[in-house]
């Protein structure tokens, strides 16, 4: 399967998914910041425990940053995701998602959302959940978005690195 079709079948996956979070967004009865909160709790969940299967698949060792980076970039590339590496060492590792190479981003315009609505979104789902697989890989990691579609850097900076 080519990138482009993991892209979109990924993408797909997401339009269902965020279809569904806007809809609980606009309900009276659930609202944006309840919305939001159930996403973060689900996507921690879910991602604390795919942090811990590649652990234990690991056999339970800590994994050093570019490692648990190296890991993580190779998730992205699963669901279409192709993240360049800006910035390598042993404290932290900075990563680009390109305009237009972001199957999340790209899925949540496509269901009509906005970039300050999908930037929260963002926060509160797909980066709880990175940030949770990488405290499971090693608990002083730390998974976070430096730049929200910079348009310097030509997309999204994100950084994993060891907790101060």
């Amino acid at each position: 399967m080519s990138t482009d079709d993991t892209f979109s079948g990924a993408k797909t996956a997401y339009i269902d998914y965020y279809t569904y979070v806007k809809t609980a967004m606009e309900d009276k009865d659930i609202g944006k910041t309840r919305a939001l909160s159930l996403m973060t709790k689900a996507d921690e969940t879910r991602g604390k425990t795919v942090g811990m299967n590649i652990r234990e698949e690991a056999g339970g060792k800590v994994f050093e940053t570019e490692e648990a980076a190296k890991t993580i970039v190779e998730m992205a590339k699963g669901i279409g995701g192709i993240d360049e590496i800006l910035e390598q060492g042993p404290q932290k590792v900075v990563t680009l998602t390109r305009f237009g190479k972001c199957p999340v981003y790209e899925a949540a315009r496509e269901v009509g959302m906005d970039d300050g609505t999908i930037e929260e979104m963002c926060r509160a789902g797909a980066l709880c959940f990175l940030n949770s697989v990488a405290s499971q890989l090693n608990p002083a990691l730390s998974y976070r978005l430096k730049a929200f579609r910079s348009g310097e850097a030509g997309g999204c900076v994100e950084e994993i690195a060891m907790n101060p």
